[in-house]
């Protein structure tokens, strides 16, 4: 179960595994209501990954369900939503190759951002928090508030921080500083090709992450199944 928090206020899109569609442009209020719109949109019980903006929207307009309908309107709003953003996620992604070795580079990469985070950023460092990707990474996460500054402004700070960071953890992703850009709604399932189904999740330390590597390896679901969410605050999600 995924509280509100995680995508009040975000848009959420639907990508699938296998085929190419991509039902996006819809907000939903409660874990309920992200049950009702599977039904809705057709997709219960189809293998697709799950995705919200990086951003936060001052105010989403209340589009009908059906695309036709609210295509026209959506595509409208996309023109004037980055003047409405009040909220940006803070966010480091770091993607490595879809395997073992893979993802123990991406997490030493982690480890080393962690360690020069603070001289770029200070104590806000300590408000990050690490979550594996469900495939071929992690990301660092954290919130920024848009005060005295616009959300092209704020992204551009963001990728100057990942571009500082970059030739020391190589696994970072320079490619993903837009005010468009989706990441995995936390919590969510993801169909990996390597790994099979896994899960978005905290992983807090190396005893996190050896458990981690051991549940992939052996594509245990239900060791996924049991791991606790965590807002960046450190409440339970």
């Amino acid at each position: 179960m995924v509280q509100v928090i995680e995508f009040k206020n975000k848009e959420i899109r639907f990508i699938p595994v296998e085929q190419g569609f991509v039902k996006s442009g819809y907000e939903i209020t409660s874990s309920e209501n992200y049950e009702t719109l599977q039904k809705i949109l057709k997709i219960q019980g189809q293998k697709y990954n799950s995705y919200v903006t990086i951003a936060t929207y001052g105010e989403i307009p209340k589009f009908p369900l059906e695309l036709k309908q609210h295509l026209k309107e959506f595509k409208e709003w996309v023109k004037i939503n980055d003047e409405t953003i009040t909220h940006m996620d803070f966010f480091i992604d770091l993607d490595a190759d879809p395997s073992i070795e893979g993802l123990t580079k991406a997490w030493q990469d982690v480890q080393t951002a962690l360690k020069l985070l603070p001289e770029l950023i200070g104590e806000q460092t300590k408000y990050l928090t690490i979550w594996f990707s469900g495939n071929k990474g992690f990301h660092i996460l954290g919130k920024c508030r848009n005060i005295k500054t616009t959300a092209q402004e704020n992204i551009k700070k963001q990728f100057k921080i990942a571009e500082q960071l970059q030739p020391l953890c190589q696994t970072i992703d320079l490619s993903i500083y837009d005010t468009k850009r989706i990441r995995k709604l936390l919590g969510s399932y993801v169909y990996s090709h390597t790994f099979g189904k896994t899960r978005v999740i905290p992983i807090l330390n190396e005893q996190d992450f050896k458990a981690l590597i051991n549940a992939l390896e052996t594509k245990n679901e239900n060791w996924f199944e049991q791991q606790t969410l965590k807002q960046l605050n450190q409440i339970n999600i």
